[in-house]
Formats: structure tokens, sequence, C-alpha cells
């Protein structure tokens, strides 16, 4: 048996987050802020194993205290900054992704004994000590963001100083018994946690560039998941291949490939605007072939619970304003293009009504 120090990382909201919103999304969202919390602890603490929304980790010996409140504020700090960069970047308008700001993060520290069980290229950590750092993410201390040291950690190192001020409490538990620990909160933190730097505004661009418009009879928000959502593709661009992206989800600077014969465009997601009844969404796209490139605006306006207007205005790669026979060529591609989307959404709406 080996002495260490258990840090265990916990998403708070978790199960809300995953059982009331879209599950694909919500689950790469919690595997990406999962993994923004290893890179964060990694040059400290050993990663054992991942528990759906927590961490499990340990360092040998014990961590002083006053270097795991530095690594549980830096983690903090990043997994906040995350979530305010997912914020900005969403395009998606599921419950996932706009709802991801809602989730908080805890930190479970315990020292004690521990294990190791080596099954195949796996190792396991085992031990009593490891049954109380999991059993203390359910506690009695209130609200979602704090730090928690049991008093076999603080026992360890007392006398140490700290930054944070610290409340005594305890749990009972069955079979292990009374768990003595302290607490202290994290969310006067939020107020160092950075801002990522805006996007640039492309909106005022388009303003030189032709409109062209359709009235789409199917809720604004269905529109918008077929216009922005790669998976859609297939069920509307004729002749497509094959798309492949390189994030599970349309963010603002991710891109995806949409293969066809004798041709490939690099598309990429460049800003996202708006609220649910006026939404603006911007890309670009560059031929595998000719080189050239393309910046396409869609704004999607709400004219009722079953209506929207889709405006589609297109300009060259360097900002300027397409040339007449060029636009007529883009022009004449949006319109079959976004009629076959107009003619798939209203199709999937009417079956919707039916089945409901």
């Amino acid at each position: 048996m080996q002495q260490a120090t258990i840090l265990i990382p916990d998403i708070s909201g978790y199960t809300r987050f995953l059982t009331k919103t879209e599950l694909s999304h919500s689950t790469h969202i919690i595997n990406e802020l999962l993994q923004v919390i290893a890179d964060s602890i990694q040059h400290r603490f050993t990663l054992a194993e991942i528990e759906g929304d927590a961490l499990l980790t340990y360092a040998k010996g014990r961590v002083p205290q006053e270097e795991i409140e530095a690594i549980c504020r830096e983690v903090f700090l990043n997994f906040h900054y995350f979530l305010k960069v997912i914020e900005r970047d969403s395009v998606c308008r599921c419950g996932a992704c706009q709802g991801s700001s809602d989730l908080s993060l805890k930190f479970v520290i315990h020292y004690g004994y521990f294990d190791e069980i080596k099954i195949a290229q796996f190792t396991k950590l085992s031990g009593p000590d490891m049954i109380i750092a999991h059993r203390l993410l359910k506690n009695s201390v209130p609200g979602n963001e704090y730090i928690l040291l049991t008093d076999d950690y603080l026992r360890a190192g007392e006398g140490e100083s700290s930054q944070f001020d610290w409340v005594r409490s305890n749990d009972l538990y069955s079979i292990i018994g009374n768990v003595n620990y302290q607490y202290a909160g994290l969310s006067h933190l939020l107020d160092e946690v950075e801002s990522p730097e805006s996007r640039e505004d492309l909106i005022k661009l388009f303003g030189l560039a032709r409109s062209l418009d359709f009235e789409i009879a199917a809720p604004i928000a269905m529109v918008h998941h077929a216009l922005t959502d790669n998976s859609e593709k297939a069920n509307f661009v004729h002749g497509l291949k094959s798309v492949e992206a390189d994030s599970a989800i349309n963010r603002v600077g991710s891109s995806h490939i949409c293969e066809f014969d004798g041709d490939s465009f690099d598309i990429q997601t460049l800003q996202t605007t708006g609220d649910n009844d006026d939404i603006t969404y911007i890309e670009k796209a560059r031929s595998a072939n000719t080189g050239h490139t393309m910046l396409a605006y869609y704004e999607l306006i709400r004219l009722d619970a079953e209506r929207t207007k889709l405006i589609y205005r297109g300009l060259t790669g360097d900002r300027k304003p397409l040339p007449g026979p060029m636009e007529d060529m883009v022009y004449q591609q949006a319109s079959n293009g976004l009629t076959s989307l107009k003619n798939y959404v209203e199709d999937q709406f009417s079956r919707t009504r039916k089945a409901g």
C-alpha cells in the first residue's frame, strides 16, 4: 500500500445537463471540459479513472495545501474560460450548446492509502481511502463550486497557510462512518475569469452584396438546424458524396470538407449572431480545384411560429462584391441549393405536424 494525495475534480450539473439536452452534443461538451481539466493538472497529478463527470487523479505522497489550492484555482479558471469560449462560438441552438454555461466545478481532496491493481494495460486504484474520496462527492456542502479538504489530508500538513476562508463540516456515510472536512467556496473566482477575445464582425461587409430571399414554411429553429448542422447536408445538397468535419459540433472557427465528384470545398464557420427571432450565420468556402474562395451570409428571420424568412448574400473571398457574370452564376447556384433546403425543411416540418 502507498500513500497519495487524491484529487477529484467533479463537474456539477452533469446529470441534468445530459438528461434534459441533446445527448450527442452534451456528451461532446463534457468530454471537452474533462480534457481542459486533465490538461490543467497533468503536470502534477496522474489520471487514474474517468467517471462520467469526474476525474480520479492522484499524486504519490502529500501535495502541500498551497500547491493544491493553486492547482484548483488554475483548473477552475480554465474551466470557466472554456465555457465562455463555447458561449462566444456556439452556432448550434440546442439545449446543450446554449446551456453549457450553467455547469460548475468542485474539488474533493483526500489523503490516504491505496493499492494498484493491474489488469491488462489498465491500472486501477483500490483501498478504503479511494472509497472515502468517491463518497465525498455527495455531501452537504452548500453551493456547487468549492474545494473540500478532508481532515486526513489536513492533519498531514498541519499549520500550512491558505488563501481561502475555510468552514468546518462533516457527513455521516453508511459503513464508512463520520468524515470530517473543511470546505471553501470558489464562486468569488468567477470575477477573475478572463473573457476570450471578440471575433471580427463581418456583417457590415455584406451591405454591398445583392440579396436573395426565401420564405420557408417551417419554424426558424428547424431551418437553422438544417442550415448549420453538417450532418444534415446530405439530405438536401445535391451531388454531395461525403462531409468530413473537424469537430462534432459546428462552432465559429470549426471547418468541414464537402466532397463532390470532381471537386471538394473546405468550409469554415466565421460568425454567428442574433437571438431566437433573428439569426445571422456566415461561412467561407474554398474550392480545392480552383482555389477560389467565397463568403456566404445567411440571415434567418422569424415571421411567426411556422414561417421563416431566409436571406442569402455572397462576396468574394477578399470581401468584395462579385463581378457581374460570376455573381449571376453564384446566385443561381445558391438559389438551387436553398430551394432544396426549403423543400427539405418544409417536408420535415409537415411530417412532424402530422406525427404530432
